[in-house]
């Protein structure tokens, strides 16, 4: 999937390379090893097919350590709830762990991912420069 360039729209480094994308599958794993939370495959229940992931994952924003949400999900299943359903047991889980807040980005013009911030809760905090995109940053008090 990360080799795909519609899975992979608005990232800041698009499609993979499939060496790139071994590294960041084990970059994402190293991440829930030494965390013990980090992105989670979004599976379908009936399929067992996986379409895509959701989670948090630590980032420096201005210098301040934050925990991300981030997602992705394949064409075919977007716009079917999948997101919000994964996003909104992920927020309660780091709420479960003592985090005040939580933080999401998106690239300035990926209005679907602000709508959907907006539904789960996140309020627009401010625009910036970040990964070589232009982006609007979110947050989310627990």
């Amino acid at each position: 999937m990360l080799q795909d360039k519609d899975f992979m729209a608005f990232s800041p480094y698009g499609d993979l390379t499939t060496e790139a994308a071994k590294t960041r599958f084990f970059e994402i794993l190293e991440h829930y090893k030494n965390y013990n939370f980090g992105k989670m495959a979004i599976v379908l229940k009936d399929t067992h097919q996986i379409i895509g992931y959701c989670g948090f994952e630590n980032c420096v924003v201005d210098g301040k350590k934050e925990a991300e949400l981030g997602f992705r999900i394949i064409k075919g299943e977007r716009n079917k709830g999948y997101i919000v359903e994964a996003s909104l047991k992920l927020i309660e889980d780091m709420k479960n762990r003592n985090f005040k807040h939580v933080i999401a980005f998106s690239e300035k013009d990926n209005l679907p991912a602000h709508n959907l911030l907006a539904k789960l809760g996140f309020i627009k905090t401010n625009s910036s420069h970040y990964l070589n995109m232009e982006v609007c940053f979110f947050k989310k008090d627990l």
